[in-house]
């Protein structure tokens, strides 16, 4: 437990350092980001592996970058208006230099179920180079806000805001205070080393059934390593769990992503992961040595250990069609036995099916730009299916979640999901169509049903008869459409206006929610209120 705490402080530590920052892409919005990938896939470099975000930096893709967002910006034979075509401030002086720009994010909205919705806050980000090798980034941001309804419902009962974390209620309002920051050095072309406090997302899609972006941010450190074809990604990382309840505990996390191009179309990841705690019931476990080894794969060690923590392995692949369309998909496994997989298919009637433990899930999706032509137009389609109890653990505190929510996909588990998303882009105005549909079980009768990660498995009603969406079968309806003005793209300021619908309902209850939004941001963060 010592060492676990020494590495824990360390990780902490670089996330407060006043120059913290990473190499990489400067990222965007959500709409914006979109279009500088489209760049970057135009640009030849689409077979670079670059499936696990934030994204790490390479010239070509920086040079995309910086030409992409000048394209925006107005020509005129007036100077340079800083509201307009520049950073708030820059300074370079050979290897030396400092990006700053504010952070300002004021929203206002009403729905037919939420009220008013209201989001106020402000902060600063920041980019420095210190040299050729050694960069980092950081930002913090604090203020106040009332979510949308379901939102709302969700911080009742986890006490979090969902992808932001800690929150104090204040009457009608909530407040925050969110920083991050990392630094990354590069003592070659292959090699880069990463450490801070953000949020990383491992494959393709929208979600990811491997690690997402969608839970607050955690202290971590990365290596990443590249030759030939091959890229391979070590993740240490630093979780919570803070149940309502239950004492608030520290677990450790490690990952390990190993990326291969085959040829110029095709890409295929294998993942593994392993969450344990970093005390156990005695107290004295301390930090798992073995799970340091870079090159080893966990599901043989912890049998050799008789270990009980919790692995997860993996598989991310992706296929480019053409010049800009990709074809990709998520395989994943928690626990599997062929024997109990394929029960139903060996015509034995007598042999009881649905086994708790066939916990495996998948994604499968399609997204590319200017499909048929059509220029500046976007657009990505995907299916997510995850089985119950995927990601539970018998010890809770050994889940796969961090700050109450889950580290892939907010839904949990026990769930099927249709995301459909377009994205148009006409000089500085970008607009967004969403539509997703969920099928879920909630529990019922203090029953866990398996889409609560925060429950234990040992809390099942039984060992077969397990199947999709069992308990209270729950469907949802989100519709959004979100148009953008870019006032200027490299602050990523932009004035923004948008309607949302949801509609969720199932034997026992309907929450229908309409709501219009407005108003002005410069603000990084995708919302998180997709679910």
């Amino acid at each position: 437990m010592r060492h676990a705490k020494h590495i824990s402080t360390l990780l902490l530590l670089t996330a407060w350092l006043p120059a913290v920052a990473q190499q990489i892409i400067q990222p965007r919005s959500p709409l914006l980001q979109t279009f500088v990938e489209e760049e970057f896939s135009g640009s030849g470099l689409s077979s670079v592996h670059h499936n696990i975000r934030p994204f790490v930096q390479h010239a070509q893709f920086e040079l995309a970058n910086e030409d992409f967002l000048r394209s925006m910006v107005r020509k005129s034979d007036m100077r340079p208006n800083r509201l307009r075509d520049g950073h708030f401030f820059e300074y370079r002086k050979k290897w030396f230099g400092v990006r700053l720009n504010p952070i300002y994010h004021s929203v206002i909205g009403y729905g037919s179920r939420s009220g008013l919705i209201t989001d106020l806050f402000g902060g600063l980000r920041g980019d420095v180079m210190l040299t050729p090798k050694l960069t980092g980034s950081f930002s913090f941001k604090g203020g106040a806000f009332r979510a949308p309804a379901h939102v709302e419902d969700y911080m009742d009962e986890w006490g979090v805001r969902p992808g932001y974390g800690d929150m104090q209620r204040r009457g009608e309002l909530s407040t925050f205070f969110l920083p991050t920051g990392s630094i990354s050095y590069s003592p070659s072309e292959h090699f880069n080393v990463q450490a801070g406090h953000d949020r990383l997302f491992i494959g393709n899609g929208y979600r990811s059934l491997l690690l997402s972006d969608n839970a607050p941010p955690y202290s971590f450190l990365k290596l990443d390593t590249r030759f030939w074809k091959v890229r391979y990604v070590n993740i240490f990382a630093n979780f919570k769990d803070i149940r309502p309840g239950a004492a608030s505990r520290d677990k450790l996390g490690t990952f390990h992503y190993l990326s291969l191009n085959v040829g110029k179309r095709f890409t295929v990841g294998l993942f593994e992961s392993i969450i344990w705690q970093a005390r156990d019931s005695s107290g004295t476990r301390g930090f798992e040595a073995n799970y340091i080894n870079p090159i080893i794969f966990y599901r043989p060690v912890e049998m050799s250990l008789r270990s009980p923590d919790n692995v997860i392995l993996g598989l991310d692949v992706r296929f480019r069609i053409g010049k800009n369309h990709h074809l990709y998909a998520q395989l994943l496994l928690d626990e599997m036995k062929f024997s109990e997989m394929f029960s139903s298919l060996s015509g034995d009637t007598s042999k009881p099916t649905g086994w708790w433990g066939n916990k495996q899930g998948f994604q499968v999706g399609l997204k590319g730009w200017s499909p048929f032509g059509l220029k500046n137009l976007y657009y990505q389609t995907e299916f997510n299916w995850v089985r119950p109890f995927t990601y539970t653990h018998y010890a809770v505190e050994q889940n796969f979640g961090h700050y109450n929510q889950p580290l892939a996909h907010p839904m949990g588990a026990n769930f099927m999901e249709s995301v459909s998303l377009l994205r148009y882009r006409r000089g500085s105005w970008m607009l967004e169509a969403k539509f997703i549909y969920s099928n879920f079980g909630l529990d019922t009768g203090g029953v866990s049903y398996g889409q609560n990660i925060y429950r234990s498995y040992g809390d099942r009603q039984a060992e077969y008869g397990n199947t999709m969406v069992q308990g209270l079968d729950t469907k949802a309806f989100l519709f959004q459409f979100r148009a953008e003005y870019v006032v200027n793209p490299f602050w990523d300021l932009r004035i923004m206006a948008g309607l949302s619908s949801r509609s969720e309902s199932s034997a026992i209850h309907r929450k229908d929610d309409l709501y219009v939004f407005f108003g002005i941001s410069t603000d990084l963060t995708r919302p998180f209120d997709d679910f």
